[in-house]
Formats: C-alpha cells, sequence, structure tokens
C-alpha cells in the first residue's frame, strides 16, 4: 500500500523541480522617480563628474550620455558603438526602491536610459586591432604589493604612481593609445609601481623613452600589436533629449 504514496511524491517533487527551473526570473528594481537635466556650466569652465549612490537616492553629476551608458552596461570605452554626439554633460538625481543595492543601480539606470531615452542597443562582437599586455621574455620587473587590496593611483601627463594596481587596471588606464589595451597577462596580483614616459618632443630630449618602452623596461611587460574579437555594445537608437521629468 505505501508504493502509490511513494510515487505521488515523487511525482510532485519532479513537478515542483520543473516549475522551479521554468519559473521566469523577477524583474530587476527601478528608479521609483528621476530627474535628469544638463549639468549647468560652472564659473571657471571646469566639470566635475561623479557617481554618489545611497540608501535613499542615487546621484550623477557631470556625466555625458556616453559615459552613463558606459556605467549602465560595465563597459570599457572601445566597447561602445555610438553616435558622435553624445557629449553633453546630465545630471542624474533618482530615489531608490525600498531594498535596492548599488550593486542593481546599472540594471536600473540601463531601464532610465531605456524609458527616458527610448535607448535600443544590441550586442555584437566584432574583431578589432587592439594591444595585448603580456609579460615580456625578461619576466615582470615589479614585485606585488603588501597592501592586499587595490589602491589609490594618480596620473599626469608622463607620470604615474600607482599603489596596489592590478595589471588588468593598467591595462584600462592605457586605453588612451591609438588602439584598446586587454590584459593577456594572467597575473591576479597587485602592484606598486612608478612610471615616466615622454608625451612629447620636449620629454624625449630630456631622455625620457616612449609609453611602450617605458612599460617593457619599467615593468617587464609588453603590448603587442594583434586582432581580437571584442564584445561590443551597438547603439539603434537614443534620444538627444530626454522625455520630460
Amino acid at each position: 500500500m505505501t508504493t502509490p504514496s511513494i510515487t505521488v511524491l515523487s511525482l510532485c517533487a519532479v513537478c515542483s523541480a520543473a516549475f522551479a527551473q521554468t519559473a521566469p526570473a523577477p524583474p530587476p528594481p527601478e528608479f521609483e522617480v528621476a530627474t535628469i537635466k544638463p549639468t549647468p556650466p560652472s564659473k571657471d569652465g571646469s566639470l566635475y563628474m561623479s557617481i554618489a549612490p545611497d540608501p535613499a537616492l542615487f546621484r550623477i553629476t557631470g556625466m555625458n550620455m556616453a559615459n552613463l551608458i558606459l556605467y549602465a552596461y560595465d563597459l570599457k570605452p572601445y566597447q561602445l558603438s555610438k553616435p558622435d554626439w553624445m557629449s553633453e554633460p546630465y545630471d542624474i538625481v533618482a530615489k531608490m526602491p525600498p531594498g535596492a543595492t548599488r550593486a542593481q543601480t546599472p540594471a536600473m539606470l540601463q531601464a532610465l536610459l531605456a524609458q527616458r531615452f527610448h535607448l535600443k542597443v544590441h550586442r555584437e562582437s566584432k574583431v578589432l586591432p587592439v594591444y595585448a599586455l603580456v609579460v615580456s621574455s625578461g619576466g615582470l620587473k615589479i614585485r606585488p604589493s603588501s597592501h592586499g587590496q587595490e589602491g589609490r593611483s594618480s596620473m599626469s601627463d608622463g607620470h604615474w604612481e600607482a599603489h596596489a594596481t592590478p595589471l588588468s587596471s593598467l591595462a584600462l588606464s592605457l586605453g588612451g593609445l591609438d588602439r584598446p589595451v586587454v590584459d593577456e597577462t594572467g597575473v591576479s596580483d597587485a602592484f606598486d609601481f612608478t612610471l615616466d614616459w615622454a608625451v612629447d618632443e620636449e620629454h624625449e630630449t630630456a631622455g625620457l623613452p616612449s609609453l611602450r618602452v617605458a612599460v617593457e623596461e619599467k615593468l617587464g611587460l609588453k603590448l603587442k600589436p594583434c586582432n581580437r574579437p571584442i564584445d561590443m555594445l551597438i547603439i539603434d537608437h537614443i534620444d538627444k533629449q530626454p522625455s520630460a521629468n
């Protein structure tokens, strides 16, 4: 008499498991209300850009549309295919929904851009010319940092002082070259280092090396020209102005 009961219980378990696998994921939270305004010009003409989420409000100051999309979709600059006009900075103040976390703000910003700018995008892979950042044949010339976590770095023209910086961040910071830089070192440690290089002919006359030479001579890394498939975000449509607040 016990066999039918076992069969019924087994069928119920199978049905419950199947339902759990097919149940749709809950939609991501959205900002309860948001205002989007062009950033007013400063008195001295400078532009300050910041992101300041807190439990109640999410604030963005002085960020143009390209950078908003980079933040919302967690992209590097070379992964975004965009029109040329996206340089106007915006200020955004949005009310966070109850229980929302900072980690959810990129997804909420995606929804906001779709609602207010009618942003439509798709993803595709493109083969692009890049520099692969690799360890040179002589090995690394820098030692792992003792700080244990990523620290602060400062960079000015021809000078970079880095503290507890991973090589992936180094690759991203080198993105101002004539092609993107992709980290292919396979090294996960963070490093302290100081790097000086020539930014113009005057510095070259003073004996400073080019950036590519400095990276190899001082850090033991090499920028290798190559082609790599890159995951791209393509903008299909975006309004130049947001809908009314």
